[in-house]
């Protein structure tokens, strides 16, 4: 039969992430005003935001934008993917 990928683990390190989480988070929509990031994260807007909510949000399949379920794993920074 036909397989597919349905779900998948990506790796990141910490510092990788928080710096991908930081270039995004001041930037605003010129429409409203708003910050982009309160669209990004889900439940938790721009306030309560972190580089791994952000990314949960983004890989939830429930989101109506992601096409598969991604979980991703942040590395201390230094170590290596187990």
């Amino acid at each position: 039969g036909a397989r597919a990928v349905l779900e998948y683990q990506l790796f990141y390190r910490a510092r990788y992430a928080e710096a991908a989480f930081a270039s995004c988070r001041d930037v605003r929509l010129p429409a409203t005003g708003g910050y982009a990031i309160a669209t990004m994260c889900g439940r938790y807007g721009a306030q309560l935001c972190t580089a791994q909510r952000w990314l949960d949000f983004q890989g939830d399949k429930n989101n109506g934008l992601a096409p598969l379920q991604i979980d991703f794993r942040l590395l201390p920074n230094g170590s290596e993917p187990g």
